[in-house]
């Protein structure tokens, strides 16, 4: 019982602490976000940023890896997504860190969304 009480104030203290300009964002930082989403991100609220990342990913094709014995083997794809967080700076000016990032292509059985054959 009382875990579940921790663990709910725990929450609240966090939601708590999310910076404050979050929620009522500067026109240059609403605009930004805006313009990255119509470019096809999806951002979110962090605890004291906004992390904007690509919806659809660049997609790397890899080398196939070949030998004598077992011929050329394809590899999966790299899956390369641009990732933004935003912060806001005390006169409204978004400062912004870009990184990428990377997964490796699984091939899904059954065909499911997403699967590249």
């Amino acid at each position: 019982m009382h875990r579940n009480f921790y663990a709910i104030a725990l929450c609240a203290l966090i939601a708590g602490c999310t910076s404050s300009w979050i929620a009522d964002p500067s026109p240059a930082t609403r605009n930004l976000v805006n313009d990255l989403r119509l470019d096809g991100f999806e951002c979110n609220a962090r605890l004291s940023t906004i992390e904007c990342i690509q919806k659809e990913p660049v997609r790397q094709k890899q080398p196939s890896k070949c030998d004598s014995s077992k011929g050329c083997v394809e590899q999966p794809a790299l899956l390369l997504y641009n990732r933004y967080h935003i912060e806001q700076q005390d006169t409204g000016i978004p400062t912004v860190h870009h990184d990428v990032v990377q997964q490796v292509e699984s091939k899904l059985l059954g065909g499911e969304k997403g699967a590249q054959q």
